[in-house]
């Protein structure tokens, strides 16, 4: 009886893990709110997500981007119109605030620490919100992009709060690498794609190394499953 339930623990403890692993990317993810977009990458670091919509018209683009923070912690995500990583770039951050509610702040990252948050970006932004669900983060917005900007750069970071601030990101390669030309403008033109909730996949923001590092994922825990099948097997065979 004993190794019946441990062997049932075993299998809800798998199909949960397996849910949250692949629950981050353009295909499974859907977005609770009405808004579609036009396209979606799946970024090239963090299993971070984005869906977008490009306008040509007023050099704009609307996105919802989506990322797993730290346990009670910041995901981010901004421009940089001069092309760079951190440094220079407008970014919105969604965190928790002191009265437990998800709210999005404004930054201009104008170096690594010390920074506080300001009423107006450089950049244009309106419909500025943001929502969590299944341990993801969604930042919702619309952004104006510079007509003559030729080097738009997009960056995405995810952090603790600490003393209910964004706190220092770590410095793992993951983090190191979450930057990308931003999709849909002159530094990266991508094609259109039928406009739907999941949105299409598109090469903005690294579709094949977001590709490489799925099959990394599903790699590793394919081997964690197994290891964790074994040693339970070891267990019950005492």
């Amino acid at each position: 009886m004993a190794s019946q339930t441990l062997l049932v623990s075993i299998a809800i403890f798998i199909t949960l893990f397996s849910s949250t692993v692949h629950s981050l990317t353009c295909k499974s993810q859907k977005l609770s709110g009405s808004q579609t977009y036009a396209n979606c990458t799946d970024l090239s670091a963090l299993g971070a997500t984005l869906h977008f919509t490009y306008n040509a018209t007023n050099s704009s683009i609307s996105v919802a981007f989506s990322a797993a923070p730290p346990s009670n912690g910041w995901v981010a995500w901004g421009v940089n119109t001069a092309g760079g990583g951190m440094i220079g770039a407008q970014a919105l951050i969604a965190y928790k605030h002191s009265d437990g509610k998800l709210a999005v702040d404004l930054y201009n990252l104008t170096s690594y620490g010390g920074i506080d948050p300001v009423k107006k970006l450089s950049v244009d932004t309106w419909d500025v919100s943001a929502e969590e669900s299944s341990g993801a983060v969604t930042i919702y917005a619309g952004v104006k992009i510079p007509a003559k900007a030729d080097n738009v750069s997009q960056v995405w970071q995810v952090g603790p709060v600490v003393s209910g601030k964004p706190g220092k990101h770590d410095m793992g390669k993951e983090n190191l690498a979450a930057k990308s030309a931003l999709p849909g403008t002159a530094a990266s033109a991508v094609a259109p794609a039928p406009a739907s909730g999941s949105g299409g996949n598109t090469t903005g923001g690294g579709s094949n190394k977001s590709g490489a590092a799925s099959l990394m994922g599903e790699r590793f825990s394919l081997g964690f499953y197994l290891t964790v099948i074994l040693v339970m097997a070891g267990f019950l065979s005492m």
